[in-house]
């Protein structure tokens, strides 16, 4: 029954029972205070680098590791490598011995990369080493050229390294060289190439005799002595031939009616008109061959043509033995014409293909294009024996589906594109079934595959090789409430971040009989952003060799590894991972059957394989506040043999360290270590290798040195600018240096910017808050000065810019990005889709050409920026300019002054003290050039110093 008196000794009896409990909880057990960080949160994203202190507390012993490393306690700690981090503390009271701990997760990521990378330390692949001599045995060189083509016209070469037995693809690099041609080189990844000649004069016949190695081919085209070419736009409304050698004009749309066909005879040349497309109702089939390819071009490459439409179940296109370039001429199409077509990118295609249509191509070359490859909406297309090289990406096909069978796909957009957050993905799938055999992908800014958002598919890859894909080999996810599934075979992947990725929603990823090595991550379940992750990864049978970590499955929506959602069991694994206790170590030494394993792998049976320094340049800048150094040594491809190399570190003709680097069978890339002191005294540091084992030296020498020149700032972003609102047309001379007229001043960033998620009012430092609505066009004018332009060695622009701009010196167009089609004041800029935000990477533009342009005194860089739209939601302008210059003769540091130590090392050069050849260089500065110093070079390093010297008053 309940009464107030009942409930009255309730509650007193569970208050003694508190009481009681609160008593013996305070008098049993030690309290602990929690362990103190200052600076550092759990399971927190920092940007590019965090600072924090592990704080001490009197009565206690600490210890502390990051990702097993010790650190220090009550010291300030600076981490700002991106990547994923443990700080694991333990901590013990001294009275007691009683220890407790604490665990903090956290990741740097680089705000150069975005939120592409989180976890993930900051990965750009390693350039190509050139193949041994060995790798090219068995081999054969095809080159495909047209064997007749119109003169002026640039000249297609394609190349494709095949065994000469099977026929297969040969995995070899190198660079293809003619002496007829030596500006024209063809760089091989991995068998296959392209480039293009400059056009010749008429009635001749000009020669390309290729060499690699040991491999050689020649071929020989006959330039026409005149080319009488047929024009044609509008309709074809019958069947229709042109003949073999064919030579016509697209002047303006073509249209293919329905139930028409139009046949191509081989070695015709097609000249598509700026701008034009291909509307394909009925069929189009192409009788090209290796022999006497079809070549689709522009009559200049630089003004780039449109692409082809299918867009019914009742069109096709059969296509062999074709060359296609210098389409994709609008780089905002899908806006314009498509904008309900789910698409990555707006640029577009060569080949558009909606509504059930089919494309075939067969030795096809797709070879420097503007735009995509292609782009499918339920339909299908299928790719046999072709090349697609340099372009913004192959394209998105949802639904329908694509199959590729040995073909390579390389370049998107180029081998060495500095990174952008921009989508270039080789290829980007939805629906299915899609499949992939015996491909070769690579080199892009993105993914190989990423099968993202969308609808429930399935893609297939067998014997496939990827290569240098700067995030995901294979991106694996799917849309809310879809399925992915995806089987890899018999397939490798190195040199990438992430080999096989299973991401976000519901892929399910089945790997077998793969080769992930030299990436950063082998197998993945989970990605790099915060999301949802019920989908599986069963990898077995396979090798995950040499990556940054083998297998990972933690996720960021949890900061846990999600073991329960993987199946990764029997493989060969290069470093022991307790969450996967399943695998086997890799130890070829201790079983020689492992080495049958790798064999199968290996697109060449060389005894010898390529080894060198991966590196873009073999000269580069010596920067004072370099102390570590970490060179990568690279194979140019893994092979079953154990591979060694010498290297030998020197620093001004003085021995740091030298050592051997040791490749086991597997192993494709090594470091050099090292580290150097104070570099105020180095001039420079030279990494050699030597004495190869097993290989076959490539680039042997990388040399650092303090470059002899100096970097000068012309317009730098804060400077004052003047501008010019766009409201009228602004003065005629309002790029050249003698404009009178009184402009509006202020510093860059200049701008506006009416979204507050983008961050940019903080950094725009002027501020257009009246140009909205009002219009199109902002003219700013960044003067500078140069005492002497015969100086200037190079002449660089970087420029953040949103949304088309025209840059000019002294009244010159210097350069140009998506500007009016119609330049005047009250013109929109060419495309909506440049968008940029204060933490963009800048264009980097060479003007170096351009230096005859500048003058003694007074220049000046102008720019005219212009908005899509009036209402366009933003406007971003920040441009830099900045040069190098030769030094005075006999400034030997240089640091623009001739003085005291000038002195001093040209008299040590003179009288052989120094020995330093550099120095002998630098001081032969008279006219004669016999590279002696003598009497003239040190009586005219005499006058330069005396006309330097400050007489400073006491």
């Amino acid at each position: 029954m309940f009464t107030r008196r009942n409930y009255a000794i309730n509650v007193i009896r569970k208050w003694i029972f508190i009481s009681c409990l609160v008593f013996y909880f305070f008098h049993s057990t030690t309290i602990f205070a929690a362990i103190s960080v200052s600076g550092l949160t759990s399971q927190e994203v920092y940007a590019d680098s965090v600072s924090f202190t592990i704080n001490s507390e009197a009565g206690y012993s600490y210890s502390a590791s990051i990702n097993d490393t010790p650190v220090d306690i009550d010291s300030q700690i600076t981490i700002s490598e991106p990547e994923y981090y443990e700080l694991t503390i333990l901590r013990t009271e001294l009275a007691t011995n009683i220890e407790d701990s604490l665990l903090i997760q956290f990741i740097v990521r680089s705000s150069e990369r975005l939120d592409t990378e989180w976890g993930l330390p900051k990965f750009t692949p390693l350039p190509m080493i050139d193949s041994a001599s060995d790798e090219f045995t068995g081999s054969e060189i095809k080159i495909v050229t047209p064997a007749t083509f119109p003169a002026g016209l640039e000249i297609p070469v394609i190349a494709w390294v095949s065994n000469s037995t099977t026929g297969e693809r040969t995995g070899v690099n190198g660079t293809i060289t003619s002496a007829e041609y030596a500006s024209f080189p063809i760089p091989l990844l991995r068998g296959v190439g392209s480039v293009f000649l400059p056009g010749a004069i008429g009635n001749q016949t000009i020669h390309y005799n290729g060499t690699v190695k040991t491999e050689s081919v020649n071929k020989d085209i006959h330039i026409e002595p005149s080319t009488s070419w047929q024009e044609v736009s509008g309709s074809i409304a019958s069947d229709t031939i042109w003949s073999a050698n064919s030579r016509v004009k697209i002047t303006d749309t073509l249209t293919i009616e329905p139930d028409i066909t139009l046949t191509i005879g081989p070695g015709s040349v097609i000249i598509v008109a700026p701008e034009v497309s291909i509307n394909v109702e009925g069929h189009i089939v192409t009788n090209g061959s290796d022999i006497a390819p079809i070549v689709f071009t522009a009559e200049n490459r630089n003004e780039p043509w449109g692409g082809f439409m299918f867009e019914s179940s009742s069109c096709s296109g059969n296509m062999n033995g074709t060359i296609f370039t210098a389409s994709g001429a609008d780089q905002d199409w899908f806006n314009t014409y498509k904008s309900g077509d789910f698409t990555h990118k707006k640029q577009q295609c060569l080949f558009y293909l909606s509504n059930g249509s089919n494309l075939y191509l067969t030795k096809c070359y797709m070879v420097d294009n503007y735009g995509q490859l292609g782009h499918g909406q339920s339909s299908y297309l299928s790719m046999t024996d072709c090349l697609v090289q340099k372009f913004i990406t192959c394209g998105q096909y949802n639904a329908g589906g694509v199959s590729f069978d040995n073909c390579a796909l390389i370049e998107f957009p180029g081998d060495r594109e500095k990174f952008a957050d921009a989508d270039n993905d080789v290829i980007y799938l939805n629906g299915g079934p899609h499949t992939f055999t015996d491909c070769l992908m690579g080199w892009t800014l993105d993914d190989g595959i990423d099968a993202g958002e969308g609808e429930t598919g399935e893609v297939i890859i067998n014997n496939c090789w990827f290569e240098s894909c700067i995030h995901e080999a294979t991106a694996w996810s799917c849309g809310s409430g879809q399925y992915r599934y995806a089987t890899m075979n018999n397939t490798v992947v190195t040199n990438c971040g992430q080999a096989i990725e299973c991401g976000y929603n519901s892929p399910f990823i089945t790997a077998r009989n793969v080769f992930c090595t030299a990436n950063v991550v082998g197998a993945r379940f989970g990605d790099n952003y915060e999301r949802a992750y019920s989908g599986g990864l069963s990898v077995a049978d396979s090798l995950l060799l040499f990556n940054h970590r083998d297998i990972w499955s933690r996720c960021w929506n949890d900061w846990q590894e999600h073991v329960s959602r993987t199946d990764i069991e029997n493989n060969y694994i290069s470093k022991v991972d307790n969450s996967y206790p399943n695998n086997t170590l890799w130890a070829p030494a201790n079983n020689p059957a492992q080495l049958d394993k790798l064999r199968s792998f290996m697109s060449t049976a060389a005894g010898n394989v390529g080894v060198g320094i991966a590196v873009n340049n073999s000269v580069l800048p010596l920067l004072e506040d370099k102390t570590e150094y970490n060179i990568p040594v690279r194979l140019s491809t893994f092979t079953d043999s154990n591979v060694s190399v010498d290297y030998t570190v020197n620093s001004n003709n003085d021995i740091i360290t030298s050592s051997t680097l040791l490749y086991i069978p597997g192993e494709s890339v090594k470091y050099v270590s090292f580290s150097v002191g104070d570099t105020s005294s180095i001039r420079n540091i030279r990494i050699s290798l030597s004495n190869p084992v097993n290989a076959e030296l490539a680039n042997y020498q990388l040399i650092y040195e303090k470059p002899y020149e100096l970097s000068e700032n012309l317009v730098s972003e804060g400077d004052i600018l003047e501008y010019f609102k766009g409201s009228t047309a602004p003065p005629s001379n309002w790029n050249e240096t003698d404009l009178t007229d009184s402009w509006l001043t202020g510093p860059a960033p200049i701008g506006y910017d009416t979204d507050s998620n983008n961050g940019n009012q903080a950094c725009i430092a002027t501020y257009l808050d009246d140009m909205k609505g009002s219009y199109y066009s902002v003219y700013t004018r960044c003067p500078f000065w140069l005492d002497d332009p015969e100086r200037v060695k190079t002449l660089t622009l970087t420029v953040r810019w949103d949304d088309g701009y025209i840059a000019y010196i002294n009244g010159v167009e210097v350069s140009s990005h998506y500007p009016p089609s119609t330049v005047a004041y009250n013109q929109p800029a060419g495309t909506n889709n440049h968008e940029t935000h204060c933490y963009t990477i800048p264009d980097e533009i060479d003007l170096t050409p351009y230096t005859g342009l500048l003058e003694p005194g007074l220049n000046v860089l102008a720019i005219q920026v212009h908005n899509t739209t009036k209402d366009s939601s933003d406007m971003f302008l920040s441009p830099e300019l900045y040069c190098t210059i030769i030094p005075i003769a006999g400034d030997s540091e240089p640091d623009g002054d001739i003085d005291v130590a000038d002195l001093s090392a040209i008299t040590g050069t003179w009288l052989s003290m120094d020995g330093d050849s550099r120095y002998d260089k630098i001081f032969d500065i008279s006219k004669d050039k016999d590279g002696i110093i003598n009497m003239l070079d040190i009586e005219i390093f005499a006058q330069n110093w005396l006309a330097g010297i400050e007489i400073i008053p006491e």
